[in-house]
């Protein structure tokens, strides 16, 4: 129909469809017309469509053929734990500095299971610059598990913040104080790995 006069504005235009089969015919297009300029912003902004078949299609088609980053750090950024959790398991499974450079930002997502995902993927690697970033994190779940792996590495930069978990005063509420008990467990235990007698 050339909506919009045709390429990228119909393809933008149908894009704000409600329905998923009319944008999934924009991602059959987007896709084919992958050497344009405007198809890859284009693509990135599948990562984010209300579908999570689209969204997996989107990723799964715009990390087809390229290693490069570009498309993992843009899902990273993306507003849907399932799209956020694609770019990490393909982070994991790169095992690069890079990639473990942008494992580091995963360890600020607001879903708790991500953090947990990525900090276990640089806890395997040993990736002690990413460990010693996340020891400081705004989040104890992530900062309890770095410090007690920099522990084991015999790490003095994990005493402070294994120290300041473990005393932190209990919460009054209660549904927050099983997350307090694990995190002051996991940080004495890391304590006990570093055996600092500070």
């Amino acid at each position: 129909l050339k909506v919009d006069g045709g390429g990228e504005p119909t393809l933008r235009f149908a894009l704000k469809s409600v329905h998923p089969d009319v944008r999934r015919e924009v991602l059959t297009e987007v896709t084919a017309q992958a050497a344009e300029p405007w198809a890859t912003p284009l693509l990135y902004e599948f990562f984010n469509d209300p579908d999570p078949g689209l969204r997996a299609e989107a990723f799964a088609a715009a990390t087809r053929k390229t290693k490069e980053l570009a498309p993992v750090e843009a899902a990273l950024a993306a507003r849907f734990a399932d799209a956020r959790r694609l770019a990490i398991d393909a982070l994991i499974a790169k095992r690069t500095k890079a990639a473990q450079a942008l494992l580091a930002k995963a360890l600020h997502d607001p879903d708790r299971d991500l953090r947990q995902l990525a900090l276990g993927a640089l806890v395997d690697e040993d990736a002690v610059p990413a460990l010693t970033v996340a020891a400081a994190s705004e989040h104890p779940d992530v900062q309890a598990r770095a410090a007690a792996a920099l522990a084991r590495h015999g790490d003095p930069a994990a005493l402070r913040p294994l120290l300041a978990l473990a005393t932190a005063a209990e919460p009054t509420d209660k549904g927050q104080q099983p997350a307090w008990l694990a995190t002051a467990e996991a940080a004495l235990l890391g304590l006990a790995d570093l055996a600092d007698p500070a």
